[in-house]
């Protein structure tokens, strides 16, 4: 008898060793020879294997499967497989229901199972192979000799892999770092077998002392001020790790960080023992951005390729978050500077260039609708004298208001703008009668008229106004802004402080339009 466990290696010793007749399967010299056959292979092979005897499916295995069910060995060599695996028995129990009822071999690819194998479930991902054994003489199942590969890296590897792949395509494309955060926290909170909850936390760069605000979360439930809720947090604000974490610039482990933050997880992966806390550094010598704070699973060691894992992820968050901001960077700069030369420095009106960009859409736009464009050109009278006896400073001063008091006569819509100067421009749209441009006109005319004083000097100040309607000869933005220019010089040449209605293109403005103000 001792020629069935003499190849095989650890396990054939102590098999050779043990009291069989204290177990189900009785002394060795009692088992048939399906049995010894079926043990001697399952020993010699060195692919894992185990044979599972009798409607008891009582437990032998071999060398290469000890490190499957590690602390269960040796212990289940001898006892029914049903009392030894009760963890997995309803996953693994139609598997071999199917053997033993005569159904024939089967087998299962990666299969997730929670294995208590070191003192606590652990995740873990096996592909099996159950097969018959049978009497010679009669085919009938007397066992299952089942092979078995553990394909736990892998799978998990894949996975997180795969969580890495999309952190990435959700925040590539991310336009601020807010954006990126949120994405970056939905990611991960679909990975829950790896992070069961993950918050991001932002440093505040203003304040004195390390602090930090929540800015996503997932897998726990939302608490609105959990970063300052009293009792929670140290004297400092933060709790310990955090603080840690931000000014050294280091991973930190976190215990019952859940429960000291009075938070509630939303999934049923069990994490209230563990938390990784990873900062979010852009990289050089700058202070992180904040912190990555994520649950450990308890079904997962937590071994290099874990806390891989969470390190790629926290770079992948860090980088897309200082690319966003240097975009938005960017784009804000850019902005201004098409601000900037699109808008008057000194009064904050469109400039000339936006005038014309303007006027050239509104023409277009009326073109289609059968509507017409209105335009004021509008001409300080006596503004050379403030300056002059009053000072540019007051000149300035004059022309931020005047553009103030036109913003203000003019219809919501209208368009004002400063051409250069003491020279302003209104467009007014939709115009369907010359008595609307005109009333717009003498509002203007009311509002502008001014005097300033200083140092006993006074200065008063009206304006010229030529009034322009779009119509069958002037179309563009050129011809419509030389009508009304043509009507403003008409308006000064009789008197000032008044508009003056431009009157077909190959004459002077004519009289009829002309008001005093």
């Amino acid at each position: 008898m001792a020629q069935v466990f003499a190849s095989g290696g650890e396990v054939g010793q102590l098999m050779s060793t043990m009291d069989w007749s204290a177990t189900p399967l009785g002394p060795v010299r009692g088992w048939c020879a399906e049995l010894r056959m079926a043990v001697s292979i399952c020993l010699e092979s060195r692919f894992p294997m185990q044979v599972l005897w009798g409607p008891e499916l009582i437990v032998l295995h071999n060398d290469a499967l000890i490190s499957h069910v590690g602390r269960k060995h040796p212990g289940c060599i001898g006892r029914p497989f049903r009392e030894v695996f009760a963890e997995v028995m309803h996953i693994l129990d139609p598997l071999l229901g199917q053997v033993m009822s005569g159904g024939g071999a089967t087998w299962s690819q990666n299969l997730r199972v929670l294995l208590d194998r070191h003192g606590y479930l652990e995740e873990c991902f096996f592909t099996f192979s159950y097969s018959p054994i049978r009497r010679i003489s009669s085919a009938e199942v007397l066992g299952v000799l089942t092979t078995s590969q553990e394909t736990t890296a892998q799978v998990v590897g894949l996975r997180r892999l795969s969580r890495l792949r999309e952190i990435a395509s959700v925040t590539v494309h991310a336009q601020t770092s807010e954006e990126v955060f949120r994405n970056a926290a939905e990611a991960m909170g679909r990975a829950s077998a790896d992070v069961p909850y993950c918050m991001i936390v932002l440093r505040d760069p203003d304040a004195a002392r390390p602090v930090a605000r929540p800015v996503a979360m997932t897998g726990l439930a939302a608490v609105p001020g959990v970063l300052s809720r009293p009792g929670t947090l140290d004297p400092d604000g933060l709790l310990p790790e955090f603080r840690d974490s931000l000014l050294s610039g280091r991973m930190m482990i976190s215990r019952r960080l859940v429960e000291r933050l009075d938070l509630r997880p939303t999934t049923d992966i069990p994490t209230l023992n563990r938390a990784i806390i990873l900062p979010l550094t852009a990289g050089g010598y700058e202070p992180p951005l904040g912190l990555l704070v994520a649950g450990i699973s308890d079904w997962l060691p937590l071994d290099s390729d874990y806390r891989t894992f969470f390190t790629l992820a926290a770079a992948q968050i860090s980088g897309a978050a200082s690319s966003a901001d240097a975009a938005e960077a960017a784009r804000t700069r850019a902005a201004e500077a098409r601000y900037q030369s699109l808008h008057d420095i000194l009064t904050g009106l469109p400039n000339r260039g936006a005038l014309f960009d303007h006027l050239g859409k509104a023409l277009d736009e009326a073109w289609r609708d059968g509507r017409r464009v209105g335009f004021l050109f509008i001409d300080l009278d006596g503004f050379k004298v403030v300056n002059d006896v009053l000072g540019h400073q007051a000149g300035d001063d004059l022309l931020c208001d005047v553009a103030r008091r036109i913003r203000r006569a003019v219809r919501p819509d209208d368009f004002v703008a400063r051409l250069s100067g003491d020279e302003f421009a209104v467009v007014c749209e939709g115009i369907a009668a010359v008595n609307e441009l005109e009333t717009v006109a003498d509002r203007v005319l009311t509002a502008v008229s001014t005097t300033r004083s200083h140092d006993g000097k006074t200065a008063s100040v009206t304006a010229s106004i030529g009034v322009a309607l779009s119509e069958l000869g002037i179309s563009t933005p050129d011809e419509l802004v030389r009508a009304a220019d043509v009507a403003m010089y008409t308006a000064k040449r009789r008197g000032r402080a008044r508009y003056q209605l431009f009157d077909g293109p190959t004459r002077d403005a004519t009289p009829h339009g002309a008001r005093s103000s």
